[in-house]
């Protein structure tokens, strides 16, 4: 049954959006901090996110959540909405007007950077954003940071792993003649077949730079001696920042209990160079996460990463829409956590916008959609 939007009908939530947003509120920080705590249960089982909608008042969201000693007996209802943070309309917007300036900002910048040498030729990859791996990387954080503040206990074994192989291959890495950074084949071979005993595979990631590079982890080359594999300088300057933060800690399990508010932090400066319209910036650490990210991410992170953020990217590029509704997303997606601090952790990162319309002028805009 569907909750908000008819079932099949994807067009209609850029029509509806375009109908609404004039009515719509940005989500108070009191009730966004209420449904955090109070949401619990599978996203698709939550009171908060079902057909007919929530209470907008503190008191209202208490008697649905089974307070009897609220008084509330009349209370205004509304949808919940999310979209991508407008902050990144600076970035499409720089991508529309001067793409090829853009361009040629960011690869003299490139061109004198210590290892350029690795980089010169990523032409325009530089402009795309890799969004189903940041959305990945996202989820992951998500997970970690969730258990971190005790929403819920497990965000698995992933960043500690990840960090775990990355020190382990900065230790053995040499610098070669020209300048690049290596390990060579044997070193590759030995050095990865310890984590594919616990079903992670650094190798599997280097398909991606076939079709990404700017966000790829590892750049496999050849040399008279054979196959070597470099990493990419993108995500060792973020793993650089991330530890200048952690003040150089190398602890693999201690590090990885605080993957997520690492990320988020840095998420946060590369948001606020955009802002600053440092597009380079910007763009570089983007990269940099994504080239970071080489987790086996469990398909419950995927649904609240991928699934969940790439999707209002994607939704936004392909279809223009700004904002969909929540409880269409928490009943697609079906995903264990809990929705409600997802949304939160992504909102207070500056990613999504978030924001609520009374349930009466939504389904007076679904009615006119539907008559047209």
């Amino acid at each position: 049954m569907s909750r908000v939007l008819p079932f099949k009908k994807p067009s209609w939530e850029y029509a509806l959006w375009e109908e609404v947003r004039q009515e719509a509120s940005l989500i108070s920080k009191e009730e966004k901090e209420f449904i955090s705590s109070r949401d619990r249960g599978k996203s698709g089982e939550s009171i908060f996110w079902q057909k007919g909608g929530r209470a907008q008042s503190i008191e209202g969201m208490r008697r649905m959540d089974g307070d009897i000693s609220s008084n509330v007996q009349d209370d205004n209802y509304v949808y919940d909405f999310i979209g991508l943070s407008l902050d990144f309309e600076r970035w499409f917007d720089r991508l529309e007007i001067d793409s090829s300036g853009l361009l040629e900002e960011i690869e003299n910048y490139i061109g004198n950077t210590r290892d350029s040498e690795m980089m010169k030729d990523f032409g325009k990859e530089w402009l795309e954003i890799n969004w189903s791996i940041l959305g990945r990387a996202i989820g992951s954080a998500i997970a970690n940071e969730g258990k971190r503040n005790k929403f819920w206990f497990s965000s698995g074994s992933d960043a500690r792993r990840s960090h775990d192989f990355w020190s382990r291959m900065g230790e053995v890495t040499h610098r070669g003649p020209t300048g690049i950074n290596y390990v060579s084949s044997e070193e590759w071979d030995d050095l990865t077949a310890v984590y594919r005993q616990y079903d992670f595979d650094p190798g599997a990631e280097i398909v991606r730079s076939a079709g990404h590079r700017p966000s790829a982890p590892i750049f496999k080359g050849g040399t008279e001696s054979g196959a070597i594999y470099s990493m990419n300088p993108l995500g060792v300057q973020h793993r650089n920042r991330m530890n200048d933060r952690y003040r150089g800690a190398k602890d693999a399990e201690e590090f990885a209990f605080f993957h997520g508010e690492l990320t988020f932090k840095i998420l946060r400066d590369a948001m606020r160079a955009l802002k600053m319209g440092e597009e380079i910036k910007f763009a570089l650490f983007i990269h940099g996460l994504c080239a970071n990210h080489i987790m086996r991410t469990s398909v419950n992170q995927q649904k609240i990463g991928m699934h969940l953020f790439s999707n209002l990217a994607v939704r936004r590029l392909t279809r223009g829409v700004a904002a969909i509704p929540v409880p269409d997303i928490s009943q697609d997606l079906g995903t264990g956590f809990k929705m409600g601090p997802v949304l939160q952790i992504l909102h207070d990162a500056g990613l999504i916008e978030w924001y609520t319309v009374g349930t009466k002028t939504v389904d007076d805009a679904i009615s006119r959609i539907k008559s047209i």
